[in-house]
């Protein structure tokens, strides 16, 4: 007589508890993120941060000028101007005849402007900017941001040193310039350029922070 079959399954084997401490061995088999490429960028982005808070530094007496008063502080005529009493980076207007056989033109790399630059008769101490409009050079009175060759930096010192050497003038960093028809207010863009390169320098910032922040460990 034939014996039943037992048909009754027998219990299957209850899963592991899963260690979450445990490597994943697929994760290990990744291939691991390139150095070098991880070094450049975080390089790049430290130049980065470098050169925006360097240029807001090249930028800071543009800055304190437009907060410059809007008067206009009146020097009279060149010629009896105390030069013990000029302050540098003041809205002002002076009188004077500019010199037409010292004026040197020079064109601005980014704005592709053409000025003239020369100094004012019977003294050595405060030479004028105006643009090349074909007016500048035909007044005889000027208003606008004095400053210092010292304090525009690079932006002037081919300027500089062709007086000096080519003209024979005494400029040195020292001596002032009148940047006629600028008056504060249209110093807007300084400020425009310091917050953009704070946005660059905060974005730049929390990227590396957050590069080198640990991971959380995701618990179920």
């Amino acid at each position: 007589m034939p014996q039943a079959q037992n048909t009754a399954q027998s219990p299957l084997p209850r899963e592991a508890p899963i260690d979450r401490d445990a490597v994943d061995p697929e994760l290990l088999a990744l291939p691991a993120p390139p150095r070098a490429r991880r070094l450049f960028t975080m390089t790049l982005m430290a130049l980065v941060v470098v050169m925006a808070m360097g240029l807001v530094f090249t930028v800071r007496h543009d800055l304190a000028y437009w907060f410059a008063p809007s008067s206009t502080i009146d020097l009279g005529d060149v010629s009896s101007v105390d030069h013990g009493a000029l302050v540098p980076n003041s809205h002002v207007r002076v009188r004077g005849t500019p010199m037409l056989s010292r004026a040197v033109r020079y064109r601005r790399v980014l704005t592709g402007a053409t000025y003239e630059v020369f100094p004012l008769a019977d003294q050595r101490t405060i030479y004028v900017q105006v643009p090349e409009d074909g007016e500048g050079l035909a007044r005889s009175e000027f208003s606008g941001r004095l400053v210092t060759f010292g304090q525009l930096g690079g932006r002037i010192s081919r300027v500089q040193g062709y007086l000096h050497d080519d003209m024979q003038l005494p400029v040195s960093s020292d001596s002032f310039l009148l940047l006629a028809d600028e008056p504060p207010s249209s110093y807007w863009w300084a400020w425009a350029l310091a917050i953009l390169c704070a946005l660059f320098v905060a974005i730049d910032v929390l990227l590396l922070l957050r590069w080198f922040r640990p991971l959380r460990d995701r618990a179920s």
